[in-house]
């Protein structure tokens, strides 16, 4: 029985640190967006009304209240002349 508690606690550990990787990249992304706006000099609403989302989503979207799908991404980069891509992760990026 103490066996499987320590198995049990090991995965959940490894599930946490995956998850936290997964965070941290999901960061990385979100920050590269809000980079992007900036640099193209557009406000939330500016970029709204280019895009056609609703500013409040990129509101939420950029405090990471909410998660974005790729849709949504894409539908915000595109009218802009920017997609998302995949890139290989580098190890500092999952160590940090």
């Amino acid at each position: 029985m103490i066996y499987c508690e320590q198995v049990i606690t090991m995965l959940k550990k490894e599930l946490l640190e995956q998850d936290k990787e997964t965070m941290n990249l999901e960061y990385e992304l979100i920050c590269d967006f809000v980079k992007l706006r900036h640099k193209l000099g557009l406000t939330q609403q500016q970029m709204s009304d280019e895009s056609g989302v609703v500013r409040e989503l990129i509101s939420i979207l950029e405090t990471r209240k909410k998660t974005p799908q790729i849709t949504t991404l894409i539908k915000l980069l595109k009218p802009f002349g920017y997609t998302i891509g995949i890139k290989k992760i580098n190890e500092e990026d999952i160590n940090e």
